[in-house]
């Protein structure tokens, strides 16, 4: 299990379009993936869950992966939550 916590650098926090574009890219790995907001938790794998978590700009947020391609899949979403590959 690795983790790591960021904040939330997209301006609208983690609406509609972002959380489905985070969501299809963390299912292409075969770990799990949590992300922690405070009590608020969410499966980094499922919209629903990610929406619901109400990630807002600025947020600090403790991403926790774990499986088989853990620090892969943990290097990507700090990049995606963190604004670094343009795709949030």
């Amino acid at each position: 299990m690795v983790f790591e916590n960021v904040t939330m650098e997209n301006p609208q926090g983690l609406h509609l379009r972002p959380a489905m574009t985070f969501a299809n890219r963390m299912s292409r790995y075969d770990s799990h993936i949590r992300l922690e907001v405070g009590e608020r938790v969410a499966d980094g794998k499922s919209l629903v869950s990610l929406i619901s978590a109400g990630i807002g700009s600025e947020a600090q947020v403790k991403i926790i992966c774990d499986g088989p391609d853990e620090e892969e899949m943990l290097c990507r979403a700090t990049a995606l939550l963190r604004g670094k590959s343009g795709e949030l």
